[in-house]
């Protein structure tokens, strides 16, 4: 554990107030523990959602289960009305809501995370279903030697063997000629899912690392029908899935930022917020997500990269915003946690600035959101707590407490899973182990 005794005695004396005021705001909060130990197969985990019609698609590891989306509704939503995702991702909460019978609306500053929204509740008529089938035979045995250009990024072209890269390159150009633009979207999402398996690199942390077996293939054609198989048993799952389950209301899935509120324009007013924002655990979702989105011709260059930085909840430390939302901050986070961080020495000084503007953007958006709110309206934020320089960042008691100072009420905390950061920062967490963990924040519009 680090000694803060050691240190200057604010140091000391901000450390103890820290969870001094953690205790607080526990003991005016219902917190339940549904699982602290720390597991995958938690209902705030993807896992599920590999198994589950449409859900399956893609596999966005950010998202959680759909049980979990159906059981919150269930428990807190209100009978009628909208059901709304603000940083929607890749779209679980409005596609199950959607499922339900209910209009649900997702906001999203990612186009490719909207892309794969929308793709995954396309509804086919007959007509474009037998396209669709179709396009699947085709695919199956043409040559297809035309080859889409290579993106304008270096990086993300070395992250795959020349051989691989070619391939793909010629599935590009296929799904670009389709005339029909849902079996276009259909056939660009399964091209978007072969990139990560054949790739060199893979996600992990924040960015990608070299896998440590990953074989050339030995030659083009070789690698190219390995990924037309796998394309093509990703088109046939959508088909299955598609033509058993045709006929919902789909959901509406807007590419905007809601941090700004101009962009909540909705025609009845909106009866449950269920999300999962950013966590403020330095994860640039503009790297992680690099080969997609350059591969994908989401990014074309480097701006479009700062554009969706800049919109972006300040969760990372890989872009410099302008000052924005200061009053609407955490004064625990400004106050305390900032300041304590700063004194230590961590990998990089940004990360007690990007802390306090992270609960400022989400202030923001809680105090935009509310005139769109129903009366007693309940908002869930799946969210995950963090560890610097000493000190857990417990991110569900302070949003709990920020949401509490913009005139919401405080439902519930539950405690969904533990979480463990690095083995370094592990062993020196002492009195903060308790509060690593990913939880959902129930609050209301009061």
């Amino acid at each position: 554990m680090i000694d803060f005794a050691k240190n200057s005695g604010a140091t000391a004396s901000r450390y103890g107030e820290i969870l001094h005021s953690y205790a607080a705001i526990e003991n005016q909060t219902v917190i339940e523990n549904e699982d602290a130990r720390t597991t995958y197969r938690s209902a705030v985990n993807f896992i599920e959602s590999m198994q589950v019609s449409r859900h399956r698609w893609f596999p966005y590891k950010e998202g959680f289960s759909p049980s979990f989306v159906r059981e919150f509704i269930g428990e807190f939503a209100h009978e009628t009305g909208i059901i709304f995702d603000p940083f929607s991702g890749s779209g679980t909460t409005a596609l199950v809501a959607a499922g339900m019978g209910r209009p649900a609306i997702g906001f999203d500053v990612s186009a490719l995370t909207t892309f794969i929204a929308r793709t995954k509740a396309l509804v086919l008529d007959e007509s474009e279903l037998a396209l669709f089938r179709l396009a699947i035979e085709e695919f199956k045995s043409v040559p297809l030697r035309k080859m889409a250009t290579q993106p304008e990024n270096a990086t993300v072209c070395s992250y795959f063997y020349p051989e691989h890269l070619a391939a793909l390159l010629r599935v590009k150009a296929y799904y670009r000629d389709v005339s029909n633009a849902s079996v276009a979207s259909l056939i660009k999402l399964a091209f978007l899912g072969a990139i990560e398996p054949f790739s060199t690199h893979r996600k992990a942390g924040n960015g990608v690392k070299r896998k440590k077996k990953f074989s050339r293939p030995p030659n083009e054609e070789i690698a190219f029908d390995e990924i037309r198989q796998f394309v093509v048993r990703q088109l046939e799952i959508y088909f299955e899935d598609i033509k058993s389950d045709s006929i919902f209301n789909p959901p509406e899935y807007r590419l905007k930022s809601s941090l700004n509120e101009s962009g909540f324009a909705f025609d009845e007013k909106i009866s449950c917020v269920l999300t999962s924002p950013p966590y403020a655990n330095c994860f640039d979702y503009s790297k992680i997500y690099m080969s997609e989105l350059w591969l994908g011709d989401f990014f074309q260059n480097k701006n479009d990269q700062a554009d969706f930085r800049t919109q972006s909840v300040r969760s990372h430390v890989h872009a410099s915003w302008d000052p924005r939302n200061s009053e609407f901050g955490s004064d625990l986070v400004d106050r305390l946690i900032k300041p304590q961080i700063e004194e230590q020495k961590l990998w990089s000084p940004k990360i007690g600035t990007m802390l306090s503007g992270y609960f400022q953007d989400l202030g923001h958006f809680l105090v935009a959101i509310k005139p769109m709110l129903a009366a007693g309206a309940p908002l869930g934020f799946v969210v995950g707590n963090s560890f610097y320089g000493g000190v857990t960042v417990a991110t569900d008691l302070i949003l709990a407490d920020l949401a509490r100072k913009h005139g919401y009420a405080i439902d519930r905390i539950r405690v969904y899973r533990g979480v463990i950061p690095s083995s370094q920062q592990y062993r020196n967490m002492g009195a903060n182990r308790k509060y690593m963990r990913e939880s959902l924040v129930v609050i209301r519009n009061a």
